[in-house]
């Protein structure tokens, strides 16, 4: 009896390692990467350097849930929040009620946009069930471009920021952010 389950144990953490190698091994990398000598190197070794990613606020372009390729200059209020969120995220989904009532109060001074990290399916379907009233759009393959131009290096869920009518981001706030945080900022910048 003793033996079978050390042999069931061993067989799962044999699995397990499996699945994490194999995972590793088909998950792609989203970071523009190319080789290249480093000058101020010694003369026998080269790397491999990041390129920096320069997206302009105005190419920008992600689908919504219906899969339609949306700018983020096509909102032209006073001031753009974004906010960084997923159906999975526990703060997240703790301050959607405040966005809600933000992007109600605020309506003619303020676009609050959601940047889904999330499967299309899943947005819809947490958006079905608590329906918000601000465009999402999926952050999928370019998710390493978005979080350096909004300055989330951390890449942490939920991360909010806002632009002024210039577009010049001018606020930043990683974690859960609440009604009075998000209104003091807003009073602030209008």
């Amino acid at each position: 009896m003793k033996r079978n389950i050390l042999f069931v144990i061993a067989i799962g953490l044999l699995s397990t390692v499996a699945g994490v190698a194999m995972f590793s091994l088909t998950i792609k990398q989203p970071e523009f990467i190319s080789a290249s000598t480093n000058s101020n190197s010694a003369p026998h070794k080269s790397a491999v350097t990041v390129e920096p990613v320069t997206l302009s606020f105005d190419e920008i372009v992600l689908n919504d849930l219906q899969s339609k390729p949306r700018y983020l200059s096509e909102w032209d209020s006073p001031l753009l929040i974004v906010n960084f969120w997923a159906p999975w995220c526990p703060p997240c989904r703790r301050e959607i009620p405040a966005l809600v009532d933000i992007q109600q109060t605020y309506q003619e001074n303020v676009q609050l946009i959601g940047l889904s990290f999330d499967s299309p399916q899943n947005v819809t379907m947490f958006n079905d069930k608590y329906p918000m009233n601000y465009p999402l759009l999926i952050v999928q393959r370019e998710s390493s471009e978005i979080n350096t131009y909004f300055g989330n290096n951390s890449r942490a869920l939920p991360y909010t920021a806002i632009l002024n009518q210039q577009r010049e981001i001018v606020f930043q706030h990683s974690g859960e952010i609440s009604r009075e945080q998000l209104e003091k900022q807003i009073k602030t910048l209008l």
